[in-house]
């Protein structure tokens, strides 16, 4: 059934093109009759009918002035000898015979077609016969060269035409000759090019009978050439496995190599003498980028949502990282409403909300395909500038994936991208703590990367103090989250516990930096992470270690001591407080009639869980 409808579609292609054809020859023809029907009368005997010669000869006997006698001499007509009325009657009328003899043909190949598709409407098995012996008898029989012959005889039927309008205008007046000779020679040159063009381009559309008489004109030309070129590279790859040795075996070897480069790409490529060969081979090719092409091309055709999400989405994740990356800046730039400094923005207003959280998802996707590429390390950022107002209309709808993928990010091998990746994280999720608490079931909380991440920050010398301590926030900040609560000694919870631990002991180890001490900004930070330790303390009673409350009070004497100029007065009174009430609580826990170790007192905390992200 399927080749039924291929070869039915094909003949009436040609049908079609058929009639077309035969619509320009009937006009074109008939035009160029009314040109013949003048042109032949230079031919014609003109001695008894010129009326120059009757004028001279009446002149023998009557005297005329003049001036009469110039006014005759101007009407005379060619010259029957001269070479010019033969070559225009020869052009105009050999333009005729090829234009009749193209009308001629599309009628007998219209017959042939017709008769080719009559009887062939079934699908049984015999007519399947009948259908594919008269296929191989089209093939055998070149009907479709001769097909393309019709259209080179059209052609060439007008270009005999435009050479013979030339001579013929040259002897009427020299100025319409040059502007015709002008107009004239762009077109030819118009038609040589479209000619000339599909074979030296393999990507040019211009791909015309004509093109491919000259198409396998050239590959035939190009063949004994690529085989002399791949002699010479299998006589080059001989001596490369020659096993001489001295300076010039080197200097011939290096050579030999060279040469095998510069002839592989010419003689390595397959001799093609069809269109829809070398297509395929084009398409292999490129297939990456046809695909890139191809959804941008279906997404700015439809510029639906829907068709975006549900179509789009789900081939560009199944595209190689960099096709998929180049066919997301294709389609936002098409998509935004404005672009500012390379950022497409868009407008929320009149219910568009949800589109922009589709927007949203697919930067996020592209963002997550960039992950572990260095060649897309600058795509990856620009991405990630790209998200961040889209985050701020859409953090709601697209909180969950949003964390997924910058939780993974924050482990990108590249440090610019890490860091960059965390600071969009650490602001979103400290600013939205609610929508966190929201969405902490789900386990879209890795905090397992969180603890990889500060441990990596820790000993960055550019600004991993600030962004070390900003994990170690917002590691505490989401464990602290008061709607996630693992099962006792389940998976959560292990993992939540050693998460935890692994945060306090990072933290630990930092106090006896330097690095706090030089940066009294990070004060800012300290301060912060010293009030969620009394939440985190009072949500779980000891889970600080002594030695840790040790440290952290000590800390707090020598960061009072270092910066007790009143500059920092508030961020080191909330350090004090901090201290004295975690001092209070673990008093407090101490007075229990109930002693609690620090590892089945983490069985009462409640916390996110990480095993699942």
């Amino acid at each position: 059934m399927a080749m039924k409808d291929h070869e039915e579609a094909r003949i009436q292609a040609w049908k079609e093109e058929i009639d077309t054809e035969l619509v320009f020859a009937a006009l074109f023809s008939a035009i160029l009759t009314a040109f013949d029907v003048e042109a032949y009368k230079m031919l014609q005997s003109q001695s008894s009918n010129n009326p120059t010669v009757v004028v001279l000869l009446d002149n023998k006997f009557q005297q005329v002035n003049l001036g009469t006698l110039a006014a005759a001499s101007s009407t005379a007509a060619v010259d029957p000898s001269t070479p010019y009325a033969v070559a225009i009657n020869a052009l105009w009328f050999s333009g005729l015979i090829c234009s009749l003899a193209a009308a001629s043909i599309s009628i007998l190949v219209r017959q042939w077609l017709n008769q080719y598709s009559s009887g062939l409407t079934s699908v049984s098995p015999e007519i399947a016969r009948i259908r594919q012996f008269r296929q191989d008898s089209l093939k055998k029989w070149r009907v479709a060269e001769i097909m393309m012959l019709l259209p080179i005889l059209l052609q060439g039927a007008v270009v005999l035409f435009l050479v013979g309008l030339v001579l013929f205008l040259h002897q009427l007046n020299g100025t319409i000759t040059a502007i015709a000779s002008v107009l004239v020679a762009v077109l030819l040159f118009f038609i040589l090019l479209t000619t000339v063009l599909p074979t030296l381009k393999d990507d040019c559309s211009y791909q015309s009978p004509q093109a491919w008489g000259f198409f396998v004109i050239f590959q035939a030309a190009k063949r004994p050439i690529r085989s002399l070129c791949r002699s010479i590279s299998a006589y080059a790859t001989r001596i490369l496995g020659l096993t001489s040795e001295g300076y010039f075996a080197r200097l011939r070897g290096r050579y030999a190599k060279r040469l095998i480069r510069k002839l592989a790409p010419f003689a390595n490529k397959p001799n093609t003498y069809s269109w829809v060969a070398r297509e395929r081979i084009l398409v292999e090719a490129s297939g990456p980028a046809l695909d890139q092409h191809l959804l941008v091309e279906a997404d700015a055709t439809f510029l639906e949502d829907a068709f975006l999400r549900e179509t789009i989405r789900p081939c560009l994740n199944d595209m190689p990282p960099e096709a998929a990356v180049k066919s997301f800046y294709d389609i936002m730039a098409h998509r935004a409403d404005r672009i500012e400094n390379g950022v497409p923005h868009f407008d929320i207003r009149n219910g568009r909300a949800e589109s922009v959280a589709v927007f949203t998802d697919l930067t996020l996707d592209a963002v997550a395909r960039t992950r572990g590429i260095p060649a897309l390390r600058d795509s990856a950022i620009r991405m990630m500038r790209i998200l961040e107002p889209l985050l701020i209309r859409t953090l709601p709808l697209t909180y969950a994936h949003f964390c997924r993928v910058f939780f993974a990010m924050s482990d990108d091998p590249d440090d610019k991208v890490r860091n960059y990746a965390f600071s969009i994280l650490y602001q979103q999720v400290s600013r939205n703590l609610e929508l966190a608490d929201q969405y902490s079931a789900l386990g879209c909380h890795d905090l397992a990367a969180l603890v990889k991440f500060l441990g990596a920050a820790r000993h960055d010398p550019t600004h991993g103090a600030k962004h070390f301590l900003d994990a170690c926030d917002l590691v505490i900040c989401l464990a602290t989250l008061p709607s996630l609560a693992p099962a006792p000694s389940g998976p959560d919870y292990l993992a939540l516990h050693a998460d935890l631990q692994g945060t306090l002991n990072h933290l630990r180890a930092f106090f006896d930096t330097p690095l706090w001490r030089r940066d009294p900004n990070l004060l800012f930070s300290l301060a912060r992470i010293a009030s969620r330790l009394v939440t985190l303390e009072r949500k779980y009673p000891r889970v600080l270690e002594d030695a840790f409350v040790d440290d952290l009070g000590s800390f707090v004497k020598e960061a009072r001591a270092l910066f007790d100029d009143g500059n920092w007065e508030d961020k080191l009174r909330i350090l004090e407080v901090s201290f004295a009430e975690l001092s209070a609580l673990r008093r407090g826990a101490e007075q229990s009639p109930i002693a609690v170790s620090p590892h089945e007192s983490m069985k009462v905390f409640v916390g996110p869980s990480t095993s699942g992200s």
